[in-house]
């Protein structure tokens, strides 16, 4: 018998999206007005497999998206403050609308645990949650408490809206593209890697427990013509580059050389023996932003880039008809990036 870790978290939302309703299941017919996803109610213009749904509701554009936060999965109590453990679940989920350009909004948060947690831990994380969600400009408007039978739950749903009606999907990369990152990979990787050997590494440490998703680097980015897809360094690049790629139907092969190490995690590599590439191309979590971009607008689009949001722009890669899928230095890449059931 085939068990969820047979197929891994990406083959489970492909097993589980056949299931579910659209409109053509439910036996109504889907709009032939532009920009509306076939086999969906007329009032969604990106349903599954992107950072978050779009919707067109009455004349705004508003992106929805849903994130779990679970102890023992995605973070420890023993190495992490309950501070920390609010600021990274809000952040992780409002990344989202960042990954598409969007304005966050809103929160909804549902929160699980056991009966013998201790007040003060809750209230902890809460204030951790609060910040974070203050920090993108958003609020707190609802949510759930319920019992756990063991260890913190914590599902976050959140709402933004596209300005003008302008947001970046994964799917648009186009052949010749440039693929560009924002500012620096592979710290928040590391940073889990000095947690959990005690080591110091206070900025490596911070981005790990602290990420800061590119909302105003994200908005700023949506509103250039000239790039054609984005999505957010949840996973690791080299996996989440593969994620535009696959949107495509491109290849896209990162040169490893033309990453941008930031210097803590040269320090902290060369002290311990380590290469940064493996953090920079298979490390997740530091919500950086990956987008192609017009070949011919990328040098003036990284200046500009770098004066108004204070962020690099680095090209990695070029995406190609030639081939599918992701590659790093010409060759296929082991197994990286963070794939639950795996």
């Amino acid at each position: 018998m085939r068990v969820v870790r047979d197929i891994g978290e990406f083959g489970l939302i492909k097993r589980l999206t056949k299931l579910l309703p659209t409109s053509e299941k439910m036996g109504t017919v889907p709009s032939e007005r532009d920009g509306t996803v076939p086999g969906f109610p007329a009032d969604v213009l990106e349903g599954i497999g992107d950072d978050c749904a779009v919707l067109r509701i009455g004349g705004r554009v508003v992106l929805a998206s849903c994130d779990l936060f679970i102890e023992n999965v995605h973070f420890r109590r023993t190495t992490a403050s309950p501070e920390d453990i609010g600021w990274k679940a809000a952040a992780a989920a409002l990344s989202d609308i960042a990954a598409m350009g969007g304005t966050p909004l809103y929160c909804l948060v549902a929160l699980a645990c056991p009966a013998e947690t201790e007040l003060t831990a809750i209230d902890a994380l809460y204030r951790g949650l609060a910040e974070a969600v203050a920090h993108a400009g958003a609020a707190v408007i609802g949510g759930d408490t319920t019992r756990s039978p063991e260890g913190i739950v914590l599902d976050i749903s959140v709402i933004g809206e596209a300005r003008e009606g302008r947001y970046l999907s994964r799917k648009g990369a186009q052949t010749g593209d440039v693929l560009a990152v924002t500012g620096h990979v592979g710290l928040s990787a590391a940073g889990l890697h000095a947690i959990e050997r005690d080591a110091d590494a206070p900025t490596l440490a911070q981005a790990h427990r602290r990420p800061k998703p590119r909302y105003p680097q994200g908005q700023w980015l949506c509103r250039q013509d000239n790039v054609h897809a984005m999505i957010d360094v949840s996973d690791g690049l080299i996996q989440d580059a593969g994620h535009l790629a696959d949107a495509a139907q491109l290849g896209v092969d990162i040169d490893p050389r033309q990453l941008p190490v930031e210097p803590n995690l040269a320090r902290y590599c060369e002290k311990n023996g380590l290469d940064t590439t493996d953090f920079m191309l298979t490390g997740g979590e530091d919500y950086e932003l990956a987008l192609a971009i017009a070949p011919e607008a990328h040098k003036e689009m990284a200046g500009a880039f770098l004066k108004e949001c204070n962020t690099s722009l680095t090209a990695i890669a070029t995406f190609t008809d030639q081939w599918p899928g992701v590659r790093a230095a010409g060759k296929e890449p082991p197994p990286g990036g963070y794939n639950h059931f795996a």
